[in-house]
């Protein structure tokens, strides 16, 4: 395995010292000591510090423009639309034009960049990889696992967990004891849709209650979406229908009123990413409003300021701009 590679604030650390003084020793500048100057430069050395060039130029002249990564499978959802138009609008309000990678990793691929920022990474996403290998800033929305991981600078996170259970909750409050889930499928490997599931089969387990999980595409047919309602509903005799991806609980308000069932008394729905005005302000679903463009918004801010700081080391955030509304 590759080592990983040391950090100002490791340094700092070893030496007991602030980071301001080991960055400027390195730098060759402050009024440092020479003695306690090649100190510095002999712990970086032996802890294996390399300068990121990248981030060292950007602090002197900038590009003026930030990435967005959205994985390909994921950008006809309306949620990272949204999101999109949110980091544009933090952009703006931070002096960066927006860059959206469209394409994937090629050969001697450069980055014309000041930062990155990736939503719902897959683990070891090549194109991210190929951008923390090249020192570029970089923020997760969700977390990002494989190559280059402890070089991201940023990861922000809403609070799924805690706001899925309460809508779990209020499921089983209600008397819906076999609420079946609806996931993502394992073609969007995020953090996200992982985190998902294991949150719903954990609460099942808690409660004594069997999971009923049916996997469906983030942007499944008409057809295929049909298919795992009638499945969860019919075979499985699910009393409510948890919906993973963004519209598919409002598809399911639909075709169940469509086979004569009343959403709220027969069964109940619920999305844990809910869709604006279909979902969110629907008064028969209980949703989660994940406040895309709020958490674009928020996205740019962190990238902001991971930029203006690159060697401040990670930074982990909460957004806490995301709501539930419960149905009922």
């Amino acid at each position: 395995m590759a080592r990983t590679r040391a950090t100002i604030m490791d340094i700092a650390r070893e030496l007991g010292l602030s980071k301001t003084t080991v960055s400027s020793a390195l730098g060759g500048s402050g009024r440092i000591s020479e003695e306690k100057r090649a100190l510095i430069r002999e712990t970086a050395d032996r802890l294996g510090y390399v300068a990121n060039r990248a981030a060292r130029s950007l602090r002197v002249s900038r590009v003026g423009t930030i990435g967005l990564y959205i994985p390909p499978i994921a950008r006809s959802l309306a949620f990272y639309m949204d999101f999109a138009f949110g980091v544009t609008e933090g952009a703006a309000a931070a002096d960066y034009d927006v860059t959206l990678f469209a394409r994937g990793l090629t050969p001697q691929r450069a980055f014309h960049v000041d930062g990155v920022i990736a939503i719902d990474p897959s683990p070891g996403e090549p194109l991210v990889a190929a951008l923390l290998d090249d020192g570029i800033p970089t923020v997760s929305v969700g977390r990002y696992t494989g190559p280059g991981e402890e070089r991201v600078l940023g990861t922000l996170e809403a609070h799924h967990a805690e706001l899925q259970t309460k809508v779990l909750d209020h499921l089983l409050s209600r008397g819906r004891t076999r609420p079946a889930l609806l996931a993502v499928d394992d073609a969007i490997s995020s953090s996200w849709a992982v985190d998902t599931l294991n949150t719903y089969v954990e609460w099942c387990r808690r409660h004594g209650i069997e999971p009923l999980v049916h996997e469906v595409e983030g942007n499944a047919t008409p057809r295929d979406l049909v298919s795992a309602i009638t499945s969860a509903v019919e075979t499985g005799r699910a009393d409510a229908l948890v919906c993973g991806a963004q519209g598919h609980a409002a598809q399911s308000q639909i075709v169940l009123e469509g086979r004569g069932l009343t959403v709220g008394r027969d069964l109940d729905i619920a999305s844990f990413a809910g869709a604006a005005a279909l979902e969110t302000g629907n008064p028969l679903i209980s949703s989660i409003d994940l406040a895309p463009r709020e958490y674009g918004a928020a996205a740019t801010e962190l990238l902001d300021a991971v930029v203006r700081d690159p060697d401040a080391g990670p930074v982990h955030r909460w957004f806490d701009g995301a709501s539930v509304q419960l149905a009922g």
